[in-house]
């Protein structure tokens, strides 16, 4: 019989990953309440660079784990419905690429350094005022697109659990069940 759960790394990543996308959302929302000049809108910028560049090497993992342990079989369903997974994984694989980059990008186009846990990252971008403004603006127009894009995927997870119940979500813990 065939494996039906993914494996316990790609399982890991998954839910290391949802965290700390959550606290980069979390820290630059709450960031946006804070006033200039605060220490912490700093430190809320930091920690929110910080989880996505996180989230990027995560993303590494998790691709590599998914070629060395591939997915379970897909359970039955309508054509539909797998179309719209994949569709949807592709999405939120996509959208975890390239917000940490463009983050970078965004952040080098406007003469910063940027460092990873003391380590100053490669220059991908010179300085330039007008590219860092439209970069900023695709990364946060990428960003909200998350909030839709996981709440779909969220959704369509608590749909098969509890009205499908054919144990979908199960499938992505990573411990026996």
């Amino acid at each position: 019989m065939t494996n039906q759960r993914f494996h316990p790394v790609s399982a890991i990543m998954h839910w290391v990953m949802f965290v700390l996308i959550a606290a980069a959302l979390a820290a630059i929302e709450i960031r946006g309440d804070i006033p200039k000049g605060d220490p912490l809108r700093d430190t809320l910028r930091n920690w929110h660079m910080l989880a996505g560049q996180l989230v990027f090497l995560c993303l590494l993992v998790r691709i590599a784990a998914r070629i060395r342990y591939p997915a379970p079989p897909a359970l039955p369903a309508p054509r539909w419905q797998t179309g719209s997974a994949h569709l949807v994984h592709g999405v939120l694989y996509l959208l975890m690429l390239a917000i940490p980059v463009t983050g970078v990008l965004f952040y080098q186009a406007g003469g910063r350094e940027v460092s990873f846990f003391g380590m100053v990252l490669p220059v991908l971008i010179a300085p330039n005022p007008d590219l860092k403004q439209n970069i900023r603006e695709f990364h946060e127009l990428m960003g909200n697109a998350v909030y839709v894009v996981v709440g779909i995927h969220i959704l369509g997870a608590l749909y098969h659990q509890f009205i499908q119940k054919d144990g979908t979500l199960l499938r992505m813990l990573p411990w026996k069940k």
